[in-house]
């Protein structure tokens, strides 16, 4: 049982509690024109013979119709979602609730054993980290970036402009899904990988890799278990990895178009 956690393993696993939320908001239509292209046996991952590859729009429309269609999604504004986070190494393991709001705000809140309450919110131009014993802590750099880029996928004209860019270019196996792979370069900097499976058309990894000084700063994720909530299709597990830091979701519940206040997305007092 964690007594008095450190704040950053804490931070961690507030960090890591956004998995789902970008997640659905990737599965949407698109307008892509890439011209149908093949992958013969020598691609790595691919089937033998040749293969005829999706345009990146033909894809994406599939993948929005898998996941209950773009008019349905169209009239969600908000979701509440409920479940446990675990780290790969059972070290955390808690209880989480997961807020998010049209067009781009997110928040996450966890409590630990020993009463102590992080949060995790993004507002749509910054994103922090505060506790209730008044912890606090700003996300800068390719953190920041990182998570603004997954808010941002909760509009879905963002999405659609920025995945006009993308384009299909092959077949890997993910686990024991076999998977479509389409590239979305946001700019120079940014690099993200949509993997969506053959048969089901739902995305089961993505990979966001971010240029820094520094070098790459990469962010991964692995959806499982989808269901069905109102017509509208969800994962309920979800893998993280951050910097090499995994940590596992399994949501319990649902809730969509919940009523939020703009107010819970707001930073705390001590922080202004």
């Amino acid at each position: 049982m964690l007594s008095k956690p450190p704040f950053c393993a804490a931070l961690l696993a507030a960090a890591m509690a956004l998995a789902s939320v970008p997640l659905v908001a990737r599965q949407a239509e698109t307008r892509l024109n890439a011209p149908e292209e093949t992958i013969t046996s020598g691609t790595p991952g691919g089937p033998a013979g040749a293969v005829a590859l999706p345009t990146a729009r033909a894809l994406m429309k599939d993948n929005d119709d898998a996941v209950g269609g773009l008019a349905a999604w169209a009239k969600t504004t908000s979701r509440r979602m409920k479940g446990v986070t675990q780290s790969e190494d059972a070290s955390v393991f808690v209880a989480i609730e997961i807020l998010e709001k049209a067009p781009n705000k997110e928040l996450s809140k966890i409590t630990l054993p020993n009463g102590l309450v992080l949060r995790e919110v993004c507002d749509g131009q910054s994103a922090w980290i505060e506790n209730s014993a008044g912890g606090y802590q700003e996300m800068t750099g390719p953190k920041l970036a990182s998570r603004l880029r997954m808010a941002e996928f909760q509009d879905r004209a963002k999405l659609e402009q920025l995945a006009s860019t993308g384009k299909v270019t092959g077949i890997e196996k993910v686990g024991t899904h076999t998977a479509y792979v389409l590239e979305v370069a946001a700019d120079k900097k940014v690099l993200t990988r949509l993997y969506v499976d053959v048969d089901s058309k739902l995305v089961v990894h993505t990979e966001d890799v971010i240029t820094t000084p520094e070098g790459p700063y990469s962010v991964k994720m692995d959806m499982d278990d989808y269901r069905d909530v109102d017509g509208l299709k969800f994962p309920f597990r979800i893998k993280r990895t951050e910097k090499g830091a995994i940590v596992n979701i399994r949501l319990t519940q649902i809730m969509i178009n919940p009523p939020l206040d703009d107010t819970l997305f707001l930073k705390p007092e001590f922080a202004k």
